[in-house]
């Protein structure tokens, strides 16, 4: 399992959650979805993978210009109000081809759903498409880097803010859209016209076969941002139409929605209680996905809805920066440290660790200026989760390059201060061979600097550390690395 399956997770549990770890959104049900296989191990933003569902109500807030969601009993939507919707479903898909280029195929199937029915798909979902085993390996690796607290429960974590959020859904297995109940009057519209841009995406391009072909984590979540980049991008143009604007001829008016949303999704109890990193995964496929969109578009036009499709980005960076994505840079495999451990330990997650995960990882431990200033210059990461269920004791190996020795020697002074803070160490010091060694009652690690790469050994048992660091000649062949494949 790998670190992205949480946004992949995040996609497909809630679908297209009009507004769905790795850790994940848009698969099975359009929210922001990965895949969740033990093969593919990363933060992959664990969700089931047939829907596609996210953080839409949020910007639809940003476009209906609402100081807040109408209440539930206010906004209920009955079976007569979601008919007059469906039945403006070809007016709407009429639009958005003029926008896209995409005809719809075939009709769409689209029914009404409640909240209680919203929470019971995704926790059967989920229950479908990961054992407990694999969202155990989830939240371990998580915690081993820090992102949450020893007492984090993954999977009610996402159940609850997808099924807080969600007002619409799109599953992609089923080919069905859902219209939530309980969705304000003022945004309905604009939640269907999200999902409707899930469903003629998917019968252009097959959603669960593009996020299956991707080849590792941080691939699941750059492509979750382009499904509900895009959706979401259509949205926010087909509200702009109604009022004369166009993000086409103002390109400052993505930002602006992408911008706003952030501030309106802290009114969300579930979400705002979350952690980091969850929050930042749920929010990142829509947000980063529509300002990628928005330069995509900027680029190549109208033509630009099917490239993302044909060529689709390969890393959180491309998302980010999509001048990399125009320059096809792709990630380096830095190479993981090799570690001596005892009998009993298996490889439960492996896989890639993105410019996106590092920016949280900088954010949450240093500051978001220095995660602003430094993750651009991320290069490629790949990390190794081992377990012994016998002590209860894991080990992570870790290697990350950067853009240059300079870049890289001070990411090494900075994961410093964060492995301090992570386990806090009674001693550490600097051996002979440069590594920065740090012994804890929790475990002991190891950081290495060579070049423009930067490794780590953590969760080390006493036993273990002397085989691990120490002399010249012990770190010499430690650094004698091995390759992961994701």
């Amino acid at each position: 399992m790998e670190l992205s399956s949480i946004h992949e997770y995040a996609v497909q549990a809630l679908g297209s959650r009009s507004g769905c770890v790795r850790r994940g959104a848009a698969a099975g049900m359009a929210p922001s979805a990965h895949s969740c296989r033990p093969d593919r191990s990363r933060l992959r933003r664990t969700c089931p993978r047939p829907w596609v569902a996210g953080l839409v109500f949020i910007l639809l807030l940003v476009l209906a210009a609402v100081a807040s969601p109408a209440s539930p009993k206010d906004a209920e939507l009955g079976g007569e109000r979601g008919e007059q919707l469906f039945a403006r479903i070809d007016e709407m898909l009429a639009e958005m081809s003029k926008m896209t280029g995409l005809e719809m195929k075939r009709p769409i199937q689209r029914s009404i759903i409640t909240r209680e029915q919203i929470r019971d798909l995704v926790e059967s979902r989920l229950k479908e498409q990961t054992t407990p085993e694999e969202i155990r390996a989830e939240e371990l690796t998580l915690k081993m880097f820090g992102f949450v607290d020893e007492d984090f429960d993954l999977a009610k974590q996402y159940v609850d803010v997808l099924a807080e959020q969600a007002t619409a859904l799109y599953d992609y297995q089923a080919k069905q859209l859902y219209l939530a109940t309980w969705t304000p009057e003022d945004l309905q519209e604009v939640a269907l016209v999200h999902e409707l841009a899930h469903a003629l995406a998917d019968q252009h391009f097959d959603l669960g076969k593009y996020l299956s072909k991707s080849r590792g984590a941080d691939g699941d979540l750059a492509r979750s941002a382009v499904i509900e980049g895009q959706a979401s991008w259509i949205m926010v143009e087909y509200a702009m139409r109604q009022s004369g604007k166009s993000m086409v001829k103002s390109p400052l008016l993505a930002v602006t929605a992408a911008s706003a949303s952030r501030f309106e999704a802290g009114q969300y109890p579930a979400y705002a209680s979350a952690p980091l990193y969850i929050r930042e995964s749920l929010l990142f496929p829509y947000t980063a996905g529509l300002l990628f969109q928005q330069a995509v578009i900027e680029k190549h036009g109208a033509a630009g809805f099917t490239e993302v499709f044909r060529q689709p980005p390969v890393s959180s960076q491309q998302i980010l920066h999509p001048d990399a994505y125009f320059g096809q840079r792709l990630p380096t495999k830095p190479r993981i440290p090799k570690v001596r451990l005892g009998r009993g330990y298996k490889t439960i997650s492996q896989g890639q660790i993105g410019q996106w995960d590092h920016s949280i990882l900088l954010k949450q431990f240093i500051g978001e200026e220095e995660a602003r200033d430094l993750s651009p210059h991320w290069r490629g990461a790949y990390y190794k989760l081992r377990e012994n269920k016998a002590s209860s004791q894991a080990v992570l190996a870790y290697a990350v390059d950067w853009s240059s020795p300079e870049r890289a020697r001070r990411y090494f002074e900075l994961y410093r201060k964060i492995c301090e803070k992570k386990w806090r160490p009674s001693k550490v010091e600097q051996n002979p061979a440069g590594q920065v060694v740090g012994q804890s009652d929790k475990g002991n690690f190891v950081l290495t600097l060579n070049g423009r790469t930067v490794t780590s050994i953590e969760g080390l048992p006493n036993a273990r550390l002397k085989t691990n660091a120490g002399g010249s000649k012990t770190s010499e062949r430690q650094v004698a690395n091995e390759r992961t494949t994701d």
